[in-house]
């Protein structure tokens, strides 16, 4: 029981060391928040989504929404967390987006990877790309830096998003994946996305101060909950997944946008 106490003391601790640092920033904010280079924080949102922020999985191809944040991702029974900061600033025709997590695994790897993507937009229509710089290392041991590129694009039609993209390292393949995001008004939006390797679903519900986010993946089941809370541009989340691998993961999320009307992306 100590042991439990003790554990949930530290991410308390955690947590408050996170909201501390970020209201001496100038404070943050909930939805799009950094997604994260782990694995299993790619559930959240839709890797393409129109808006939001940048993020390890996500398109480049989005438009402008100025705002930063911080997201941290830790999992119940492995020694396995991602520490996130994204930005992004631009206007209705340029985004300007930078990413960079930090990822740690028991003593035995570690990870720092930063990424700047653009992208140019038009009323119905955006395109972008990434580059990536990943360094990965053992401590204590060998180390190796890789580069990674993404293309992208998304097309509105009325309430409908189509995107695509192209990711990839240089000593490896291109991955592709396709999606639909459906935004009907500022209350609800629904995304199905395709990796060709799993299928993710996805609906949003939002209340004035509160936005519940659910996520599924097909086949090799797994599923993410967010519950996040914003007052006027500031705001704070918190996310839990479940049966990725059989082991549960959490993330905490604080964002800011720098503007007082966000953009509409329906």
């Amino acid at each position: 029981m100590s042991s439990v106490f003790l554990f949930a003391l530290k991410r308390l601790y955690v947590f408050s060391a996170v909201v501390v640092m970020l209201a001496a920033l100038g404070c943050f904010e909930p939805c799009y928040a950094a997604e994260g280079h782990a694995s299993f924080a790619s559930l959240l949102a839709g890797g393409l989504s129109p808006v939001g922020l940048g993020g390890y999985y996500s398109t480049p191809a989005r438009f402008a929404d100025p705002s930063y944040g911080l997201s941290y991702y830790w999992m119940d029974e492995v020694e396995e967390t991602s520490w996130n900061m994204s930005l992004e600033f631009g206007n209705h025709d340029h985004r300007v987006g930078a990413f960079v997590a930090y990822l740690s695994m028991d003593s035995l790897y570690r990870n720092l990877y930063s990424e700047l993507s653009y992208a140019r937009s038009w009323n119905r229509f955006a395109i972008g790309a990434s580059y990536g710089v990943d360094m990965e290392w053992i401590p204590g041991g060998d180390f190796w830096a890789r580069h990674r590129f993404k293309g992208a694009l998304d097309y509105r039609w009325r309430e409908i998003h189509l995107a695509g993209m192209l990711s990839g390292y240089t000593d490896e393949g291109v991955s592709p994946m396709v999606g639909v995001h459906w935004i009907s008004d500022e209350s609800i939006a629904a995304f199905a996305e395709c990796d060709f390797d799993y299928l993710y679903i996805g609906t949003v519900f939002r209340w004035k101060f509160a936005e519940i986010s659910s996520s599924y993946r097909f086949p090799d089941f797994a599923v993410a909950l967010q519950l996040s809370f914003e007052i006027s541009r500031y705001g704070i989340s918190f996310a839990r997944g479940f049966k990725h691998n059989s082991i549960a993961w959490n993330g905490l999320h604080v964002t800011r946008w720098l503007k007082d009307e966000r953009r509409k992306i329906n």
